[in-house]
C-alpha cells in the first residue's frame, strides 16, 4: 500500500461531504456490443488494466489517495434489460473505484462504472478504449502503450503549479467576485424536482455550432451566454454568476491519462443582455478562459470574496466527444448511453449537467429546490437559449 496526495479536485469533493464521494457519484457508459465477448478473456484483460493504472486501485480518504497492489477487479455478469436499466450502478467505495458489468444477451451490453473521485468524462472514454485494446491483446493483437503518466504524478505536480500562482489569482478573485449579482426572483416557489431532459434538438446544437464558429467562441461558451440571456428575465438586469466544472489537462502526459482533472470554478458573468449578441458571447468566452487560468485556486475560498444570500447556479456541458466505436478483438462496441452521477442528494438552487449525444441532441439531468427556479420556469429557457442562436428547441423529458 502507498499513499498519494490528493489532488485539488478530489480535495474539494471530500469537503462537500458525505453526497459526493458516496457510492452513486459515478461516471457511467454503457456500450452496445455487435456479439457477446467472452467473459474469462475479458477478466484477464480487466485486471491487466486494473494493474497498469494506479488510480484503478485507489481509495480516496481525507489523508490522500491510497493505492493498493494490483488485485482482482469489481466484475459482474447480469442478464436482461436496455442501456437505461444499467445506465447507473453504485461503486462501494471498499469495493474498489470501478465496476465492470456484462449484461448478457444479443447482441449484449457493457456497463462500465467508476467513482467520479476517480474518474472524469475523459477517464471514462480512455478506460473503455484501452480495455478494448488489451481484450484484442489476449487474443494476439498488439499490446497497447503503457500509460505516460499515473493520476498521482498529476496530483503532485498540482500543489506546487497552484502556490506558483496563488497571490495573483486570490487578487483576481477578490476583483471579479467584488460586485452584486443578480439572483432569481422569489415570486414562484415550487417543490424541488429532478428530470433527465432533451434540451436541444440537433438543429438547435447546430445553430450553436455555428454561431461559435461565426463569432469564434466554443460551442460550450456559447450555450453558456445563450443561457445567461434566457435567464435574464428571471433574474433582473445585473451580472451573474454560475458555477460550472473545467478540465485541466494542461501537459501532453496528462491528455490521456486516467483520473479526474476537473476544477470546479465560479464564473462571475457581465450582465446579459435580452438577445445574445456577439460582444456579449466574446465577453463570456475572455471571463470562461480567466477562469479556466484562475480555477487551481480553490472554490470555497473564492465564494468568501462575495456576499450573495442566494444558492448559486451550476451549469455544466460535456461537448460532443462522444467516442468512436471500439474494437474487441472481434467485437464491435458503441456507447449508447452515459451519465455522471445519479443525484441523491437535496437539490441545489439549479443545476444543469449537459452533454451531447450520440444523435446530435443536448441532454441534461436537471434538478432544483424549487425555490425561484420552479420546473416551469426552467423549462421555459431552453426554448429561448434556442432562439437565442436562431434555432427552435425541444425540452421532452426523456426519463
Amino acid at each position: 500500500m502507498s499513499t498519494r496526495p490528493l489532488s485539488v479536485f478530489q480535495r474539494v469533493m471530500l469537503d462537500y461531504g458525505p453526497d459526493f464521494t458516496g457510492e452513486w457519484f459515478t461516471m457511467n457508459a454503457v456500450l452496445r456490443l455487435s456479439a457477446p465477448l467472452d467473459p474469462d478473456v475479458l477478466s484477464a484483460a480487466l485486471a491487466k488494466l486494473v494493474a497498469r493504472h494506479e488510480i484503478l486501485r485507489t481509495r480516496v480518504t481525507g489523508d490522500g489517495q491510497a493505492v493498493s497492489p494490483p488485485g482482482p477487479p469489481v466484475f459482474e455478469t447480469h442478464r436482461g434489460g436496455g442501456p437505461a436499466d444499467w445506465l447507473h450502478a453504485p461503486v462501494p467505495p471498499e469495493s474498489g473505484p470501478l465496476v465492470v458489468r456484462l449484461v448478457r444477451g444479443d447482441p449484449g451490453l457493457l456497463a462500465v462504472h467508476l467513482h467520479h473521485l476517480v474518474a472524469d468524462p475523459s477517464t471514462v472514454w480512455a478506460a473503455c478504449r484501452e480495455l478494448a485494446a488489451l481484450y484484442s491483446a489476449e487474443l494476439g493483437g498488439p499490446a497497447p502503450p503503457m500509460p505516460t503518466a499515473q493520476y498521482g504524478d498529476y496530483a503532485a505536480a498540482e500543489a506546487p503549479l497552484r502556490r506558483a500562482t496563488e497571490a495573483g489569482d486570490r487578487a483576481w478573485w477578490e476583483t471579479a467576485m467584488a460586485q452584486d449579482f443578480a439572483a432569481v426572483r422569489k415570486d414562484e416557489i415550487g417543490t424541488p424536482y429532478a428530470e433527465r431532459a432533451t434540451l436541444l434538438s440537433q438543429a438547435a446544437l447546430d445553430a450553436v455550432h455555428r454561431f461559435a464558429r461565426t463569432h469564434r467562441t466554443t460551442p460550450a461558451t456559447t450555450l453558456f451566454a445563450a443561457l445567461a440571456c434566457a435567464t435574464r428575465p428571471h433574474t433582473g438586469p445585473g451580472p451573474q454568476v454560475f458555477t460550472t466544472v473545467f478540465s485541466l489537462r494542461d501537459r501532453p502526459e496528462w491528455r490521456r491519462m486516467l483520473g479526474p482533472c476537473l476544477l470546479t470554478a465560479y464564473v462571475p458573468l457581465p450582465a446579459p443582455p435580452p438577445r445574445l449578441s456577439p460582444e456579449y458571447a466574446v465577453e463570456v468566452r475572455d471571463v470562461l478562459r480567466d477562469c479556466r487560468r484562475r480555477c487551481r485556486f480553490p472554490a470555497p475560498e473564492v465564494r468568501t470574496f462575495f456576499d450573495t444570500p442566494e444558492a448559486v447556479p451550476f451549469f455544466e456541458y460535456v461537448p460532443d466527444d462522444w467516442p468512436e466505436p471500439y474494437e474487441f478483438g472481434p467485437v464491435t462496441a458503441q456507447v449508447v448511453a452515459a451519465a455522471g452521477p445519479k443525484d441523491t442528494r437535496t437539490p441545489p438552487t439549479l443545476a444543469i449537467r449537459s452533454r451531447s449525444t450520440a444523435e446530435g441532441t443536448v441532454t441534461a439531468h436537471v434538478s432544483s429546490d424549487g425555490r425561484g427556479w420552479t420546473r416551469d420556469r426552467v423549462r421555459s429557457l431552453w426554448p429561448v437559449v434556442a432562439e437565442q442562436v436562431g434555432a427552435e428547441s425541444t425540452m421532452d423529458k426523456i426519463r
